[in-house]
């Protein structure tokens, strides 16, 4: 059964609304994919380009949210974008709602942990608030990588991962009860870590075999402590599965295809993006192509295709628009995303010069 769609016109169209179909322009060229999220930057493509209307998922549409506002649409020029974004005041909210909300899950999990019952509207609640800071909700990858560091490591996780399963949530066009059940999936997917010891849990350097042994048993431990709690299953089974693969290699039951539950399978890719993105000591050193690349190369057989070609388009369509940095020390404009190949789209210099990182020596090392 097709998903509800609804052909929106250009000036009608609102932020995070997510296509329901590819945009293509006259010449057969894709400009936008298919499950994109739509913000200000590649709304202003979309309109330099003259595309008339789009089709959106019925389910993106947010009644309450208004038109982009001219502002928004000013924000997406070079000058705006150049802007540090720990320097932005909405990533200044963001942060201050992530830090609120981090201790406020810390004691949600500690009590559920000590077999308190799960109140999933209440756990729901701490994303979606944080989720409320942004106009754009694509923004969180760029914010993510800019949160300050902190002792809290796993609970700063646990958020992430929440916040990014929600994102996916809105992205799918999902109904808002599964939109609540994947968000707190995310939330509480790492719960068993709060029956490992500190020194292993907390531990700066590498962990020794023995030791990873036993952090390798927090997704039974997390099974458990939810076991006997009233919630769905997906979300018990979130917690279990989390690092299982496709393939069979993952643990703690060697789980394989469809074996592995939708939101295990979501929740993998965001556990992943986070863990590689999360807690750097230099975050503005984070390429998001990099990370594309990461996840073309390495884990492809791994994660579940359908869900990670969504989540690699929603990186790389974001990007469309903005300036990154070469390895070269070039600036150029990201302009066309290669679909064969996300992490190496076409890219336009500030002397009007095209480069195809298809075929360049040279890689994008960050944005600009």
């Amino acid at each position: 059964m097709d998903e509800p769609t609804v052909k929106v016109g250009i000036k009608e169209i609102k932020p995070n609304m997510v296509l329901a179909r590819d945009v293509v322009t006259s010449d057969g060229t894709v400009l936008l994919a298919k499950d994109t999220m739509l913000n200000n930057v590649n709304y202003t493509k979309l309109v330099s380009s003259e595309v008339g209307a789009i089709y959106v998922k019925t389910g993106s549409i947010d009644a309450s949210s208004e038109i982009f506002t001219e502002n928004e649409k000013a924000r997406a020029s070079l000058e705006q974008q150049r802007i540090p974004i720990i320097k932005r005041k909405d990533f200044n909210e963001f942060q201050q709602a992530i830090d609120e909300k981090t201790e406020e899950a810390k004691a949600f999990i500690h009590a559920i942990s000590d077999g308190q019952n799960v109140d999933l509207e209440q756990l729901y609640s701490l994303t979606d608030g944080i989720m409320g800071t942004l106009r754009c909700k694509n923004d969180i990858f760029s914010f993510i990588g800019f949160i300050k560091e902190s002792d809290e490591h796993t609970f700063h996780h646990c958020v992430n991962v929440s916040l990014l399963c929600n994102l996916f949530g809105r992205w799918l066009g999902i109904p808002r009860q599964e939109l609540v059940e994947l968000t707190t999936a995310g939330m509480l997917h790492d719960v068993g870590k709060t029956k490992i010891p500190n020194e292993i849990l907390n531990k700066k350097g590498k962990l020794t075999d023995e030791e990873y042994a036993i952090m390798k048993k927090h997704p039974v431990l997390g099974y458990r402590l939810l076991q006997a709690q009233n919630i769905p299953e997906p979300i018990k089974l979130g917690a279990l599965m989390h690092h299982e693969k496709i393939d069979g290699s993952g643990y703690p039951l060697g789980a394989k295809g469809d074996q592995i539950g939708k939101l295990a399978k979501i929740i993998a890719i965001c556990d992943i993006y986070d863990a590689m993105t999360a807690n750097r000591v230099y975050r503005d050193k984070i390429c998001p192509f990099e990370v594309i690349k990461m996840f073309e190369t390495k884990v492809y057989g791994e994660l579940d295709t359908k869900y990670l070609l969504i989540f690699l388009q929603n990186i790389a369509y974001t990007y469309i628009g903005r300036w990154v940095q070469l390895s070269d020390g070039v600036e150029a404009e990201v302009v066309f995303i290669n679909p064969s190949q996300l992490s190496k789209p076409l890219v336009r210099t500030l002397d009007g010069q095209f480069i195809n990182m298809m075929e360049s020596k040279v890689s994008i090392v960050a944005l600009a």
